[in-house]
């Protein structure tokens, strides 16, 4: 049990470098490493030795951004919380689309902008140029994936 302590820390520690809040990257990182792969309410505070409304706000946030998903079993009351692994893939994919849209307006940003500040321009056309390889090596990949 302290080896998946220790597990569950070190993962949620790179789990915050996203954005998510320190009981909301331990609940994620829980719910990767337990087995089975999902669990209760309960199960979740009761590892993590957090409040009730700690765990829920991190739960609740998780469900809101589609990270982690429930379901329930016949005669059991409880919910039984785990990934969505599949909404990832989806959120991923999501994601490398903003990547691409995201570029289009700062190419639309590079064509307006004056002339006046050269080394500014250079540098915001060297970083789109580094956005659109990556866009490029993202779509091969996606699609290499989806063939597989």
């Amino acid at each position: 049990m302290d080896n998946l302590k220790q597990r569950v820390e070190d993962i949620g520690v790179v789990y915050e470098q996203f954005g998510k809040t320190p009981i909301a990257s331990r609940v994620f990182s829980f719910l990767l490493l337990a087995e089975p792969s999902y669990k209760t309410f309960d199960e979740i505070r009761e590892f993590l030795n957090a409040s009730k409304s700690a765990v829920s706000n991190a739960i609740n946030g998780h469900l809101q951004d589609g990270t982690i998903n429930y379901k329930t079993f016949s005669g059991d009351r409880k919910r039984y919380f785990y990934l969505d692994l599949e909404n990832w893939k989806k959120r991923v994919e999501e994601y490398a689309k903003k990547l691409y849209d995201f570029n289009n307006v700062m190419e639309d940003v590079l064509k307006h902008r004056s002339n006046n500040d050269i080394e500014f321009n250079n540098e915001l056309k060297d970083v789109i140029d580094f956005q659109n390889f990556l866009n490029q090596k993202i779509d091969e990949a996606i699609i290499k994936w989806k063939e597989k």
